[in-house]
């Protein structure tokens, strides 16, 4: 982007490199296991070094302190080369999870460990996929002693089949808070699928897990949400650079594949297509950005979050469908890439919250909120 700080552009150009010269292209990578560990990529300790995994977390987890729009530069970085580790999951989402419940050994040591990319933790939130909001939470954590107790089940996990750190929310006698469940606790099931973008996911099931009273890292509210709608606009990002993939890879083919012999890019209906394209992605791009520069506590920020998830779901859709179509057969092909970006950018629309979802709770938030 033209307006990017230095410090931005320098932090842009430093990750352009890193992918292009060590992360493989979408047809030339292997498979991932549904069990695959984040913490074992050697591309998660390699952005460790590069200080990516602590870019906005606190200093004492010895991070740059950085902000939510240098996340996002990060983030549309991905969203081009289509990176598969779970960086919004993890470094993103439970990072700033992290970050703002009450500060603790645990909270601490886990936060330092994620930073140097000794540890990967993931969410374990979601119930019924399809719904978003946290009453839907009924998983329960009742006391025992000087223990608690968790019975309950979570749903599409990403990486949470072999995750070494759960942070699980449940119901407990203070409210909804979130649990440290380590890997290997007594009572922890969890079955692996490899999902559609490729990528690793888990059902987890807790049935009678036993936890130190350590194990309670605070109320999940209102610091889940704040953590989960900086994801949001961190995953708006990476959707935006997996679209501007998608247009890129598409004009290129529009220019060079001939048809009636000429460019198929010659014809006035495909140059009709394309602008529209052009129009959604910048609609998509300005309001992810209008949202990762407004302070995460600002009132007007989810408000702000939800348009932006709302606008890029929209946006993914018509592009996927178009480039896919303007690529012909060849399209849905592997060898490709834009079948891949197009089903991360499926996965991405149903993630913390679909586009339904969030015209709904922009209109609710709009109706309340107090004009400036």
């Amino acid at each position: 982007m033209d307006d990017f700080t230095d410090d931005q552009r320098m932090l842009d150009d430093t990750v352009a490199r890193y992918l292009q010269r060590e992360y493989p292209a979408p047809a030339g990578r292997a498979a991932l296991s549904a069990h695959a560990d984040a913490a074992a990529s050697p591309h998660w300790r390699a952005w460790a070094d590069l200080g990516l995994l602590g870019l906005a977390l606190p200093a004492e987890a010895g991070s740059m302190e950085a902000g939510l729009p240098e996340l996002c530069v990060l983030m549309q970085r991905f969203g081009q080369h289509l990176v598969r580790e779970p960086y919004d999951a993890s470094a993103l989402l439970c990072g700033q999870l992290l970050a703002r419940l009450p500060a603790g050994d645990a909270t601490g040591e886990l936060l330092a460990a994620l930073a140097a990319g000794a540890a990967a933790p993931v969410l374990a939130h979601a119930e019924d996929p399809g719904r978003a909001a946290a009453h839907a939470v009924r998983t329960r954590a009742e006391r025992d002693g000087d223990q608690w107790v968790l019975d309950g089940l979570k749903r599409r996990v990403a990486w949470g089949a072999q995750a070494r750190h759960l942070l699980v929310s449940a119901v407990a006698p203070q409210g909804i808070s979130i649990f440290l469940v380590p890997a290997g606790t007594p009572g922890l099931a969890r079955q692996g699928v490899v999902g559609l973008d490729g990528r690793p996911y888990a059902d987890i099931a807790l049935a009678a897990c036993r936890l130190p009273a350590s194990a309670c890292l605070g109320l999940a509210s209102p610091a889940l949400q704040t953590a989960q709608d900086m994801a949001r606009v961190g995953l708006c990002a990476e959707a935006v650079g997996a679209m501007q993939a998608l247009l890129d890879t598409t004009c290129e083919y529009v220019r060079t594949r001939h048809q009636f012999g000429r460019p198929l890019g010659a014809f006035q209906a495909v140059q009709h297509r394309l602008v529209d394209l052009l129009v959604l992605l910048e609609q998509a791009r300005s309001l992810t950005w209008l949202a990762a520069r407004t302070d995460p506590d600002h009132a007007s920020f989810a408000r702000l979050t939800s348009a932006a998830k709302a606008k890029c779901g929209q946006a993914a859709r018509q592009l996927g469908e178009q480039s896919i179509q303007l690529h012909g057969g060849m399209g849905m092909t592997d060898e490709l890439s834009v079948g891949h970006h197009v089903k991360r950018l499926m996965a991405i629309e149903h993630t913390l919250g679909d586009t339904r979802h969030h015209l709904a709770r922009y209109q609710r938030l709009a109706s309340t909120s107090t004009p400036q």
